[in-house]
């Protein structure tokens, strides 16, 4: 069975009732934008040996303000994951150049229970027609043709977790569980079964479902 079918199956099934996220760390590029998350944040968080999974929001998501400011709201930017993203997930599968090296697959629900309700938003296309609204929602929106560099999910919908501020210099860092942690997509090249098992037996993520994809 191809890896993108097992996915699929295993994705449609787990969806149900709780839905499903994803949230890519990208491999390393010249025009890599501040708020993307590089793959090293990634593998050091799987080497170590906690449980919880280290998340930093990042800033300027979404539009701009009527005066052109960008929001200061520190989100973590995921993939409704459905069938527009499997289809853009074996679109990227199939590139030699492929942008993304790690991906975590996080409950919608489990999401919703951790940070609260409020904090977990779909993201809406904005009604240009519309006055812009105040810095602080402009996380809340996004503009259609401004999706174009997220191509292949370009089309998918978007989730951005709003990360609150530590007690800690007020960063915004955030542990989430491992029981919001579903699976995680890695790297098909290079790939070595039972060094990652080790790894994640050591994290206590015995549970949680691995797809050499990237």
């Amino acid at each position: 069975m191809k890896e993108i079918t097992r996915f699929r199956r295993w994705a449609n099934h787990n969806r149900r009732g709780r839905g499903l996220l994803c949230h890519f760390y990208d491999a390393e590029s010249k025009r890599q934008k501040q708020y993307y998350t590089k793959g090293d944040y990634a593998y050091f968080n799987l080497f170590s040996s906690s449980s919880d999974w280290l998340v930093r929001g990042t800033t300027d998501h979404g539009i701009t303000s009527q005066r052109e400011k960008t929001s200061q709201t520190p989100c973590l930017n995921c993939y409704q994951i459905d069938n527009r993203f499997y289809d853009a997930l074996e679109e990227h599968c199939a590139e030699l150049n492929r942008k993304y090296e790690f991906g975590m697959i996080l409950s919608k629900r489990g999401l919703k229970d951790y940070f609260g309700e409020n904090n977990i938003r779909d993201i809406e296309l904005w009604d240009q027609s519309k006055c812009r609204p105040s810095p602080d929602e402009c996380w809340l929106y996004d503009i259609a043709k401004k999706r174009a560099s997220l191509w292949p999910f370009n089309y998918c919908g978007i989730v951005r977790v709003k990360i609150p501020a530590s007690n800690f210099y007020g960063l915004p860092i955030k542990g989430i569980p491992k029981y919001v942690i579903m699976g995680i997509l890695v790297k098909e090249e290079g790939y070595n079964e039972k060094a990652l098992l080790k790894l994640l037996r050591n994290k206590d993520w015995t549970d949680v479902e691995v797809f050499p994809l990237l």
